[in-house]
């Protein structure tokens, strides 16, 4: 059983990076781009599931936390996230994929907060974990809800012709998400091992992902124009619901006269500072919508001079109506 999970999943890691390399060679422009990074983030999750392989069925050791495994892992998240924001449907302006990035950022700190609160931080004070072991079960529930909201804005955003192989998509980085933060609560509780439950998700993961690259028929995708208002107040509203979460847990916190520590502090601080610089972006760009920038010059109209003269003329004539007469 535990040979053959170590085995089926590389496998079917390597399918998914196959499939997606293939992908991005039948695609063209965006589509390419997006595809060949997410084939570059199956190349580190593979390598991942390959060393550890090694280290469970060559070496015969228990994997450490952190290891190399670990590394292909996390390096994988930010070309996940390359992708996803190099999608076509994000290819809008430069101010909306900042905009995207942020609500992402804003989103995994709040999630950041409210795990450590009531998850992490514990583990932390019960358990005494090592820095570099806290620091790798951070960075696999953060990196995973940015993965998942800019997969969703994407959906959001791109028209119904390339939606499918994106749904796919979000399925796959969706059971990876719950796999990989599963996979760290378990490790820092020292509960898990090989051939463990929660390996599944990998594996369904990797064949989701497989499964929409497979499905890339190369159709050019085009990014959905913002029909209506309540599409945008959605997408605004959205990444504050977390954010109220957070502010919730500490006032309820602050009232009970619970210690909150400097991790917490320093995340609602990041928290904030995210918040801000969110609404600022939002000022800039409603701030472009009510004022665009002016027109350029007219462009002369033809006629040559003569028809330069005729319209200073009509010009002279419109400013000062009191010299006209009027001929019979």
């Amino acid at each position: 059983m535990r040979d053959f999970d170590d085995v089926v999943t590389a496998l079917a890691a390597l399918g998914a990076c196959v499939t997606c390399l293939l992908a991005a060679k039948r695609s063209a422009g965006a589509q390419r781009r997006f595809w060949f990074l997410l084939g570059l983030a199956l190349v580190a999750w593979t390598s991942a599931e390959v060393i550890w392989g090694v280290y469970d069925l060559v070496l015969h050791v228990s994997i450490p936390v952190p290891s190399w495994a670990d590394a292909g892992y996390l390096g994988a998240i930010p070309l996940a996230a390359a992708a996803l924001l190099s999608h076509p449907g994000m290819q809008t302006s430069g101010a909306r994929r900042a905009r995207a990035a942020l609500d992402g950022l804003t989103i995994g700190a709040a999630l950041l907060f409210l795990s450590w609160t009531f998850v992490l931080g514990p583990l932390w004070r019960d358990n005494k974990l090592s820095t570099s072991g806290a620091v790798v079960a951070f960075a696999y529930p953060f990196g995973d809800v940015v993965i998942i909201f800019l997969v969703v804005l994407s959906i959001r955003s791109v028209s119904s012709v390339g939606r499918r192989p994106l749904l796919w998509v979000l399925l796959g980085l969706s059971a990876m998400a719950i796999s990989d933060s599963t996979y760290a609560y378990l490790v820092e509780a020292g509960r898990y091992a090989t051939g463990n439950l929660v390996d599944t998700g990998w594996v369904i993961a990797y064949l989701a992902i497989a499964v929409g690259a497979a499905s890339e028929s190369g159709v050019v995708v085009k990014a959905a124009p913002l029909r209506t208002n309540e599409a945008d107040l959605a997408s605004f509203v959205t990444p504050y619901v977390p954010v109220i979460l957070a502010l919730s847990v500490i006032t309820v916190e602050l009232e009970l006269h619970h210690h909150i520590d400097r991790v917490s502090w320093l995340t609602g601080f990041g928290l904030a500072l995210l918040v801000v610089a969110r609404q600022v972006l939002s000022l800039v760009e409603r701030r472009h919508e009510l004022f665009p920038a002016p027109p350029g010059p007219p462009k002369p109209t033809s006629g040559g001079s003569e028809g330069a003269r005729r319209s200073e003329n009509l010009i002279e004539a419109g400013s000062w109506p009191q010299f006209l007469r009027r001929t019979p």
